[in-house]
């Protein structure tokens, strides 16, 4: 029992592990492509929505698949500029998956003059699994960017 809770402890949880940031790393390159065939999927399905209209699933899924490549690149990789050029990177797509959870927020949300645009139920479905994915990878590159920072 022990053992159990001396494995969930911040610091534990925090120290950088290879085999665990490879793991964060795959995460963020299949959240990234998880985006961008949604994306597409959403654009041929609604393509009034905002966050269609600003490109979101494709600069958040490029930035996610960027990002998770050099986490995984760094974990072998002894250069200390491609730890902080990682570190920044994941700073910067955590930024980009808050940004993109409150467009996509706002995409379901939002009315034209007065009426509320109409969106079938896929659609509305689609976007609410990438604002969960962007939750998702939010958290991700921010344990990431702090690990690498930490260490």
């Amino acid at each position: 029992m022990s053992s159990i809770i001396e494995c969930c402890t911040i610091q534990n949880f925090l120290r950088n592990d290879k085999r665990r940031m490879r793991h964060f790393g795959v995460v963020q390159i299949m959240i990234g492509m998880i985006n961008l065939t949604f994306g597409v999927t959403l654009y041929y399905a609604a393509v009034f929505v905002v966050a269609v209209r600003l490109w979101v699933p494709w600069w958040g899924g490029f930035l996610f698949v960027i990002s998770g490549a050099l986490t995984m690149w760094n974990v072998d990789s002894p250069d200390s500029r491609l730890k902080k050029f990682a570190m920044i990177f994941n700073f910067i797509s955590a930024v980009a998956g808050a940004l993109a959870a409150v467009i996509y927020i706002i995409s379901t949300m939002m009315s034209r003059a007065g009426t509320a645009i109409y969106i079938s139920r896929a659609p509305m479905l689609i976007l609410v699994l990438l604002f969960l994915y962007c939750v998702v990878e939010l958290i991700i590159a921010l344990l990431c960017g702090i690990i690498l920072c930490k260490n």
